[in-house]
């Protein structure tokens, strides 16, 4: 917030003239709030510097996925994340950064990958495996639970998955 309005700048027509220089200063005056406000538009709009009020509505406008029980840390990773994960989806590298970035997991893909044209046809069964391996201290059902979500936001939908937890 800056500590007195911005002097008015007047043509030198009004160089002399009181009133109207009374006039813009307090027109100034009046306008501070609001430019204090557009001068800190981009600290509110940034994932890392935004309220916490402002993340669930910042989520909503860049498409960011999140989860309900997720942390402050996770949903403004998610909200950084949002442009990459919008130009990546539906790969493998999107869904290992945001196993990673998100959740602090490695993932195991498991796909035969291929474009497959013409009388070509993938093998029957074809089907994305996704492992994790949890770590001592993780919840196992809200870990398979967050995993299938994960791997269902990032999965073209012609293609089935299985997600594998162990460990």
């Amino acid at each position: 917030m800056t500590d007195s309005p911005r002097p008015p700048t007047l043509p030198a027509v009004y160089a002399g003239d009181r009133v109207a220089h009374a006039f813009a200063a307090g027109i100034g005056a009046a306008l501070a709030p609001s430019e204090d406000c557009l001068d800190r538009l981009a600290e509110v709009l940034g994932p890392w510097t935004a309220p916490t009020p402002f993340l669930d509505w910042l989520a909503h406008i860049t498409g960011a996925r999140v989860e309900p029980d997720w942390t402050e840390l996770q949903r403004r990773t998610a909200v950084a994340l949002a442009p990459w994960l919008a130009a990546h989806r539906g790969t493998k590298r999107a869904l290992l950064r945001e196993a990673l970035e998100i959740y602090g997991w490695t993932l195991d893909v498991q796909d035969l990958g291929g474009v497959f044209t013409g009388d070509r046809r993938p093998p029957a069964g074809r089907m994305l495996t996704v492992t994790l391996t949890l770590r001592g201290d993780e919840d196992r059902p809200a870990a398979e639970r967050r995993l299938t979500r994960l791997v269902a936001a990032h999965c073209p939908a012609h293609l089935p998955f299985k997600t594998v937890v162990t460990g």
